[in-house]
């Protein structure tokens, strides 16, 4: 089977579980009377909720892969070129359902940050399309966001509502958002800022100075750090530090922000910096077999395969903007101890760490089927350790392996 052909089929599932999301059969409802029962986290009826945002960003990645891939066939058998367009065909009539689903049965409500996700895939459906209906949906998001409750600091809180915490989850979807948002008309380009704004915060409260990686959040105290001007807030850090998935958010979010800069300020500037240092982190913590751990320092722990996805897409990114083309790691050698993660400490351009990770991907997809990704964390430091296919999984593999150039 080609490569092309294992896409297709991975984009095949992914289209199928954007469309059965927002079904609940009977047996996952007696789950979730069970999961409430003691207190865990169950489905939300947001249909815009980052699980389907991460589907639809994987999904209008692949319709743009599709048409690239139609383009690059042309001097090839044309029914060649004709399947790639019927395929891009079905994934925007999948996307257009989603959407009119959420407009029409959810009166196009927004309740969480986390549709941020989706606002992002309404950019690139605009861009891509021309219709009305995905700049208005991106619009609305953007203003959502821009009311919505804040700390000290200015960043966006996950759920005002319920607590004063920053999760990184939120920061790296909204500037995700932001960035991305930015580029899609003149009048937007404010947001490229506002996305740096959020990321900085972060950095300056959520990240662990010794090792370089990111706590999964933090909420800030009244106290002042200190008596010097400047100094900010005191904080306390929350979380598992060096989450995957959290890693992932922080690295979507990011990279999306250090490409668009990178056209305005070139290597100058913290963003772009700061990109590079966790580009570089995330390198040396990659296993043996190509993917990343749930924990990133647990490389003899399990895969996950969100973390793989976010991770990879954020390093392809930079390469894509120029940022990581001369790039060159310590990272361990795919031909190394697998049982321990060791190999040669020979230096790894970031393309071969990229596509290490790909290789990974193929290996944990069966049919088109993603598997080994850890499922939902409940609150921070609440990672049940269970994996399997989900649909966080399946949208960033293909997210990813849709965006090599």
């Amino acid at each position: 089977m080609t490569r092309e052909d294992r896409v297709k089929k991975i984009i095949h599932e992914a289209a199928r579980q954007l469309h059965d999301i927002m079904n609940v059969t009977p047996a996952q409802a007696a789950k979730d009377v069970v999961k409430r029962a003691i207190g865990r986290s169950t489905r939300t009826k947001d249909p815009l909720f980052w699980p389907a945002g991460m589907l639809m960003l994987g999904l209008v990645q692949a319709a743009k892969w599709c048409e690239e891939k139609a383009v690059e066939g042309k001097a090839e058998a044309a029914s060649g070129n004709e399947k790639f367009i019927q395929v891009r065909d079905a994934i925007l009539h999948a996307l257009n359902a989603h959407t009119q689903l959420w407009l029409q049965k959810y009166d196009g409500r927004l309740d969480y940050v986390d549709d941020a996700l989706a606002g992002v895939a309404f950019v690139r459906l605009y861009e891509m399309t021309g219709y009305d209906q995905y700049k208005k949906a991106a619009d609305r998001i953007a203003e959502y966001l821009d009311k919505a409750p804040v700390d000290a600091e200015g960043a966006i809180l996950y759920n005002g509502g319920r607590s004063r915490n920053i999760f990184v989850d939120g920061i790296g979807q909204v500037s995700m958002f932001y960035a991305v948002y930015s580029g899609m008309s003149p009048e937007n380009a404010g947001y490229l800022d506002k996305a740096a704004k959020q990321l900085l915060i972060f950095r300056k409260y959520g990240m662990d100075q010794k090792s370089g990686l990111n706590y999964h959040g933090y909420e800030l105290l009244e106290e002042k750090a200190g008596s010097g001007e400047g100094d900010g807030c005191r904080c306390e850090k929350k979380g598992l530090l060096g989450w995957g998935r959290a890693f992932g958010w922080l690295m979507m979010g990011l990279s999306e922000t250090a490409a668009l800069m990178y056209d305005r300020v070139g290597d100058r500037g913290e963003i772009i910096g700061w990109y590079k240092e966790l580009a570089e982190l995330a390198a040396e913590y990659q296993r043996s077999d190509g993917g990343f751990s749930w924990q990133l320092q647990a490389v003899e722990g399990h895969i996950d395969m969100s973390a793989t996805g976010m991770i990879t897409y954020g390093l392809e990114r930079g390469l894509q903007a120029g940022i990581l083309g001369d790039t060159a790691v310590e990272g361990n050698d795919a031909e190394g101890d697998a049982a321990t993660g060791s190999g040669s400490e020979d230096s790894v351009p970031i393309r071969e760490v990229v596509l290490r990770a790909q290789k990974s991907m193929y290996a944990n997809s069966t049919n088109g089927i993603v598997t080994e990704a850890l499922s939902s964390c409940d609150d921070f430091g609440v990672h049940y350790q269970t994996y399997g296919t989900y649909p966080w999984g399946q949208g960033a593999v293909l997210l990813t392996l849709t965006a090599e150039e």
